[in-house]
């Protein structure tokens, strides 16, 4: 009976402290990394009377009362052929080619006219109180006009330029170079200047797309819709997952909240009968592989694969391996693989003592918070960046899998094993990331419900104000043209007195002559 109270009390505090609002969350991007990391959000505001609305590439199914998913998962299927030039390319091809406009402006296409984002455009008794929405450039950018609301972007990682520059964030090429970029502190003149060039260069090709998708968009939601562009202007707040341990630290305006990692965390699971067995029974430690949710290790070239297993084979631990084929043909005798591995309940496994993966920013986190050390072997997107960061901190050791041999992979896996400095700078990163006054999603529900009592956030963003003016240009040039005219001033003046003194000196010696 007296828990029955307090639950009835419980849900009257709720009620009197949270105001029941209508959320449109969409996460457009056919990658589970990026739908993960806000999966514990959308669930919490459910959790706290908010009704809410997912759009998604990997519904949960999970039932609570006031929350929709709607399914996009149809979108991995083009997203194959993103993965594959990613996969293929380096950045400075996907700049020089306009790769990433070309395949983001086909994807775009694809899931605009999915007949479940269709029907949410087309629907005039739909009506939402907030949009929150990844930011990235997409036409699904107009649900904010199309619904005329608040607007709140979410990235699961530090934001791409664009994002800062509408929030009135400093920007700077050199000090906080894009994520994509394998670019850390101190960097030489060489790469200030790729920076400086491909970054600009990516962001214009970015902006670009915007004409061709705005046209997309009247079609899709009237010739009234305002550009992409404008309505980015709108966004409210931005909420990024720029963790200090693995991204650049930057001052931003109010408007922009650091989630600081780890809100895609949850709570400890039993691990499934056949991984505990497995690893409980590694007393002497084990390893944990896998190559994250978009690099599939049965896709792997033979010769790569090859490799792994033969350096795999001489470590004298217990590895557990997420490989995606039910057989692995050579399979060595130490390695247990699996199709699925609930990743955060193996890595808190006491027995895990490595993890070797691709550098996905949300693997980080978790081996991080689980106070496992790294081996990183990157294949595109952020992964160099991610790797470089983690091993200036000491906590891994980076292979490169484009010249991977046996003997160097497990040089690598060895020494982060047996060298206790690793797991010691792991375990102290991951006490000062987490000293904070309010969890990750404590912060993020926070700031939602700020955005929703206040039918917005635009008095939290910064000015902003054009580049020439941003670094001083016209100032220093206004500057340098003074001193210009009086250096000039200065000669004629000089000159002048020189020519009157010259002219004294010829009229005196003539006088001199006439008197002799």
């Amino acid at each position: 009976m007296s828990k029955l109270i307090i639950l009835l009390l419980s849900l009257i505090l709720v009620s009197e402290n949270v105001h029941s609002e209508r959320i449109l969350a969409m996460v457009m991007a056919p990658s589970y990394s990026h739908q993960m990391f806000y999966q514990q959000l959308w669930r919490e505001l459910a959790i706290r009377g908010h009704d809410i609305v997912v759009v998604t590439t990997d519904p949960t199914n999970e039932v609570l009362p006031n929350f929709k998913e709607i399914s996009m998962k149809e979108s991995y299927g083009p997203a194959k052929e993103f993965m594959k030039v990613m996969l293929n390319t380096s950045i400075f091809q996907v700049v020089i080619q306009d790769k990433w406009t070309e395949m983001t402006t086909m994807m775009s296409e694809f899931q605009m006219n999915l007949p479940q984002v269709q029907e949410l455009v087309h629907n005039k008794s739909e009506h939402f109180d907030l949009l929150m929405i990844e930011h990235f450039i997409t036409p699904a950018l107009a649900f904010q006009h199309r619904f005329n609301c608040p607007m709140i972007g979410v990235v699961s990682l530090d934001a791409l330029t664009y994002s800062h520059e509408v929030m009135g964030n400093p920007v700077h090429s050199i000090l906080y170079p894009m994520s994509f970029f394998p670019y850390q502190e101190d960097l030489s003149f060489f790469e200030r200047l790729v920076s400086v060039v491909f970054g600009n260069a990516f962001n214009y090709l970015q902006l670009g797309a915007v004409e061709h998708l705005d046209k997309l968009n009247r079609g899709i939601f009237g010739e009234d819709t305002p550009s992409i562009s404008e309505i980015l202007e709108r966004t409210d707040m931005l909420f990024v997952n720029a963790n200090p341990v693995f991204s650049p630290v930057r001052p931003h305006t109010p408007s922009t909240i650091s989630i600081a990692g780890g809100m895609h965390m949850k709570p400890p699971k039993a691990l499934p009968e056949d991984l505990k067995k497995f690893l409980d029974s590694a007393t002497q430690g084990a390893i944990y592989f896998s190559l994250g949710s978009n690099v599939k290790s049965n896709e792997l070239s033979s010769d790569l694969r090859q490799t792994i297993m033969k350096t795999l084979e001489q470590i004298p631990y217990k590895i557990l391996w997420k490989f995606e084929n039910d057989t692995l043909p050579g399979k060595p005798a130490n390695v247990m693989i699996t199709k699925w591995a609930p990743q955060q309940d193996i890595l808190r496994h006491k027995n895990i003592k490595l993890f070797i993966t691709q550098g996905g920013l949300q693997s980080l986190e978790e081996a991080l918070y689980s106070h496992v050390p790294l081996v990183i072997m990157p294949f595109f997107g952020d992964q160099q960046a991610n790797a470089l960061k983690a091993k200036s901190k000491g906590m891994a050791r980076i292979v490169d899998r484009h010249n991977l041999n046996v003997e160097d992979f497990k040089k690598a896996i060895l020494d982060v094993l047996e060298n206790p400095a690793y797991k010691n700078t792991v375990t102290r990163l991951a006490k000062e990331i987490q000293d904070t006054p309010m969890t990750p999603l404590e912060n993020a529900i926070w700031w939602t419900e700020y955005v929703l009592r206040h039918k917005g956030a635009q008095h939290l963003k910064g000015p902003r104000i054009p580049a020439y003016q941003y670094y001083y240009l016209d100032v220093l040039a206004f500057i340098a043209g003074v001193f210009v005219v009086i250096l000039i001033l200065l000669f004629v003046i000089v000159k002048l007195t020189l020519k009157g003194l010259c002219s004294m000196m010829k009229c005196s010696r003539k006088e001199k002559l006439k008197t002799k």
